[in-house]
């Protein structure tokens, strides 16, 4: 056989033995990685949890509010003239209808007794005039003339607009007569006076005292405007603060005694500080509330079967709060609905399952078929 022929089967041997190695080896290869893939047991981690539990939770909240009078009136008189009486000393409580200066009644008593005495002279006129218009209408149009019953008709006519002026002169003078005493429309506490008789004052004076009701009294405060919307969704029927206690600490740091009730809210935003008032008012028989004082606003309320959670536990995100459950041996990455800080802690609006648990360990990357096992803290166990 000639050996070129010879060299080309030996090739051919050469490769078909390395194609037959090659093959085996692939083939040990994978079927022993498939074995391994089949006998390799799933991966396993275990975290720390603690058990996640309702429970009643006191909401505590504070605010900077002011006290302002719900009445308080500027004495200012409606006549002019000179201070005749002064009844009423700072300081003093008074009830509303309580008499307090008296201003000179004499110019106002004249004027008085005059508009009586107009009204007397018209009424008599009226009288003559109506009674010469009814004998004219009686005799008919045969006795007299037609000039002359609309000249009766335009005199009584006459008699009766000046009656009626009359009576209204002294309607105004009487009602100026009573302006000379002055009254507490409110009933409170007079602030200061400094007047004597024989001050002279006019509607253009300046006031002449100052009276505030001091019992009961309001207290005004703001709150955001994310709390008044959670207020509103928290109480459908519009009784907005029921159920809510609202207290207020003193400049001297004690908690007053009384409790307040909430009347009304604002009827507008503030746009620079997206917050709104709220009005309520507090009983104060002691006077420890004065105008214009500034005091904390404590706002408590209790809610039931509430979630805390650590805020350290919880991952705030761009797309929103969430932490990680293990229920049923399963990891779940679970939104949560923040509602507001309680201490070191946030109340989220999420309600969980029995048996479901908060992981306290950083959680990384896991296998999805990893076998989740748990290890309740100590202390923390059901």
């Amino acid at each position: 056989m000639p050996k070129n022929i010879k060299d080309k089967n030996y090739v051919r041997f050469l490769l078909v033995l390395l194609t037959a190695v090659v093959l085996s080896a692939v083939y040990v290869s994978f079927w022993g990685t498939a074995r391994s893939a089949v006998s390799k047991p799933a991966p396993e981690i275990t975290l720390n949890v603690i058990p996640l539990k309702p429970s009643d939770t006191t909401i505590k909240k504070k605010y900077i509010g002011y006290i302002t009078p719900i009445r308080s009136v500027d004495l200012v008189p409606n006549v002019s003239g000179y201070i005749d009486e002064v009844w009423v000393e700072g300081g003093q409580e008074v009830k509303a209808g309580d008499n307090l200066l008296l201003i000179d009644q004499r110019e106002y008593k004249a004027e008085l007794d005059a508009a009586k005495s107009a009204v007397v002279q018209a009424q008599a006129d009226y009288n003559n005039a109506k009674s010469y218009y009814q004998r004219i209408k009686r005799a008919g149009i045969k006795a007299v003339s037609q000039s002359e019953l609309d000249s009766a008709k335009a005199q009584f006519l006459s008699a009766q607009g000046v009656l009626e002026e009359a009576r209204a002169n002294l309607d105004k003078a009487r009602v100026l007569y009573d302006y000379t005493i002055l009254q507490s429309p409110i009933s409170g506490q007079v602030g200061n006076v400094d007047l004597t008789r024989g001050n002279y004052v006019s509607p253009a004076s300046s006031p002449l005292l100052k009276i505030i009701q001091y019992d009961p009294i309001r207290v005004v405060f703001s709150i955001s405007d994310k709390e008044y919307l959670d207020e509103i969704s928290r109480h459908a029927d519009g009784n907005l603060f029921n159920g809510e206690s609202i207290r207020l600490r003193l400049a001297d740091g004690k908690t007053y005694s009384r409790s307040g009730v909430f009347k009304f809210t604002g009827n507008e935003l503030d746009k620079t500080t997206n917050s709104i008032s709220i009005y309520a008012d507090f009983a104060n028989p002691g006077k420890e509330l004065v105008a214009n004082a500034y005091v904390d606003v404590l706002l408590e309320r209790v809610v039931k079967g509430a979630f805390l959670i650590r805020q350290n536990y919880v991952t705030l995100a761009p797309e929103g709060a969430y932490v990680y459950t293990v229920k049923n041996n399963q990891l779940l990455k679970t939104p949560v609905n923040i509602i507001t800080t309680v201490g070191s802690d946030y109340l989220v609006g999420n309600k969980f399952a029995d048996g479901e648990y908060l992981v306290v360990d950083k959680v990384g990357r896991i296998s999805k078929d990893a076998k989740v096992k748990i290890k309740v803290a100590a202390g923390e166990k059901d």
